[in-house]
């Protein structure tokens, strides 16, 4: 049974023991790269673990991120992923661009992680669920749906208006065309926004796809696919990745049809309702129109890098930016 939202809450934010003695003498953790990583435990404990996103399960970091390593114990019960890139020979922590954030799987204290984190990471540019790191510098909202707030009207005057338009949403297990709208609607257009980043989100559709969790909702009109929104069912969540249309498709409602789809499909299979959350304020109102509430995630910024190392990469993005 879908959990209530304010459930979900709760149990985001305490799927952790805060006997930090009990399980210092349980646990004994250790860093594991992707290669040595046994793939199928790490998956059995995402599952097992309440409320957890899709983020952390090796098919998608495998896609969507440069490379990864876990800091896992022994039988693992409990553990943390760590997405990193590679520059100057120089490990980076990051938040691949296609994940919110990383959470903490098991019942275990969050700073328990802490120590070997900064011991094999220098230069840490993540996002967390929980407080891993201790004191953050900055704190994120996500929104969830919370299926006992009321609609603002101006949903049903979007939808009313995608009707009248013509316009029909399907749910459909070709997510091509709705991808290839979406690719050409952000390539280049947002920072990080690339052909590179892109291939690396086709593919964690595909391998979504593959894992029968794909959901794609897709916007029609005469017969012609116009857009939609594709979203991945995982752990009793469904989450919204990405969406796109026309500029002349949305302003006729067709996203808010499209996202009206993926809730009415998320409240039928008793599913929580991810909207992927945005710092894009426009994006964030959009969300609460439909009934979405916020849910805060940590944002870290540690640079204990050498002085060389932080100037290299204070110039490139200079340089970046003038390019």
């Amino acid at each position: 049974m879908r959990k209530p939202f304010h459930k979900l809450q709760d149990s985001k934010m305490s799927n952790v023991s805060h006997d930090h003695s009990l399980y210092s003498r349980r646990m004994s953790f250790q860093l594991i790269e992707r290669k040595d990583l046994d793939a199928q435990k790490w998956d059995n404990l995402v599952d097992q673990t309440e409320g957890v996103s899709v983020f952390t399960s090796s098919f998608y970091l495998d896609a969507v991120a440069e490379n990864w390593c876990v800091v896992v114990n022994d039988d693992y019960s409990a553990g943390l992923a760590l997405p990193y890139t590679i520059r100057a020979r120089r490990k980076i922590l990051y938040t691949p661009i296609f994940a919110s954030y990383l959470e903490v799987l098991g019942s275990v204290d969050p700073s328990l992680f802490k120590e070997i984190i900064l011991k094999n990471f220098k230069t840490i540019e993540i996002e967390f669920r929980q407080d891993v790191l201790g004191s953050a510098s900055d704190v994120f909202v996500t929104q969830f749906l919370n299926t006992d707030k009321k609609r603002k009207g101006q949903v049903n005057r979007m939808l009313n208006k995608s009707k009248r338009a013509g316009y029909e949403v399907q749910s459909t297990e070709n997510w091509e065309p709705v991808f290839e709208i979406l690719y050409t609607q952000l390539n280049g257009k947002f920072t990080g926004m690339t052909d590179v980043s892109l291939q690396r989100l086709k593919q964690a559709y595909s391998n979504a796809q593959e894992a029968g969790l794909l959901r794609t909702f897709e916007i029609v009109g005469e017969e012609t696919c116009l857009g939609g929104v594709i979203c991945i069912e995982k752990n009793g969540q469904l989450l919204y990745s990405k969406g796109a249309c026309s500029v002349e498709v949305r302003d006729q409602g067709g996203m808010y049809a499209a996202m009206d789809a993926a809730i009415s499909y998320a409240n039928a299979n008793e599913l929580t309702f991810d909207f992927g959350g945005s710092r894009v304020e426009g994006v964030r109102r959009f969300n609460h129109a439909f009934g979405g509430e916020d849910l805060e995630y940590f944002s870290y910024r540690i640079d204990k890098s050498p002085r060389w190392f932080r100037w290299v990469r204070r110039l490139k993005k200079r340089w970046g930016k003038k390019s």
